[in-house]
């Protein structure tokens, strides 16, 4: 490797793409997507140093199917199956500056439970929502396609998470919480000023 190659390494941002299938159900068919051989050249070429995958009940399944990545320029990759706090996790994958150095903004993948969107749009990255179908009474496709009609996510489908995630890299989302509608009674003065001053 050349020295302005070394250096071009040595100043390039932490990026990380942060996985979370949640903390009951399993989701062995993302893990299998996100492990893949294409996803993780789809990450390195969009300049990724980082993969940390939240793999719930499915730890041990994770670790049978994932590459050997010794090379020195892959994706870093790394596991664990529960935490009792994600913010963590979403920090990492966002934008900002920390005692580990400088973050690119990175993106979240997550299945499109509700309470992990919402947590996840708190952070500056992209989201990239992906239902699992194997729940039952599964109401997570109907969110992930609403919040991705109202701008907020990429509503990513198995078998096509890569190109999810490529869409996301060049996507510009809105911000959560949304502001109000211009013209409308929660206006300066209105109803979501007296909210934000009440529970700021």
């Amino acid at each position: 490797m050349s020295k302005s190659e070394l250096e071009s390494q040595h100043d390039r941002l932490a990026r990380t793409a942060f996985v979370t299938i949640g903390a009951t159900a399993g989701f062995r068919s993302l893990l299998q997507e996100v492990v893949s051989a294409r996803f993780l050249t789809t990450l390195k070429s969009l300049n990724y140093t980082d993969l940390v995958v939240q793999c719930g009940p499915d730890l041990e399944y994770f670790e049978t199917i994932r590459l050997d990545h010794t090379q020195k320029d892959a994706v870093r990759i790394t596991a664990f199956s529960y935490a009792p706090d994600l913010s963590k996790y979403f920090m990492q994958a966002s934008r900002g500056d920390d005692d580990n150095g400088k973050r690119d903004c990175g993106v979240i993948i997550s299945h499109a439970g509700s309470g992990s969107i919402i947590e996840a749009l708190e952070f500056d990255s992209k989201l990239v929502a992906v239902p699992n179908p194997e729940l039952m009474d599964n109401h997570q496709l109907e969110i992930a396609e609403e919040m991705e009609s109202q701008g907020f996510l990429i509503h990513g489908k198995l078998g096509s998470v890569t190109e999810a995630v490529e869409r996301a890299d060049t996507a510009s989302l809105r911000k959560w919480p949304p502001g109000p509608s211009p013209g409308s009674a929660y206006q300066k003065g209105g109803l979501w000023e007296a909210i934000n001053e009440l529970m700021p």
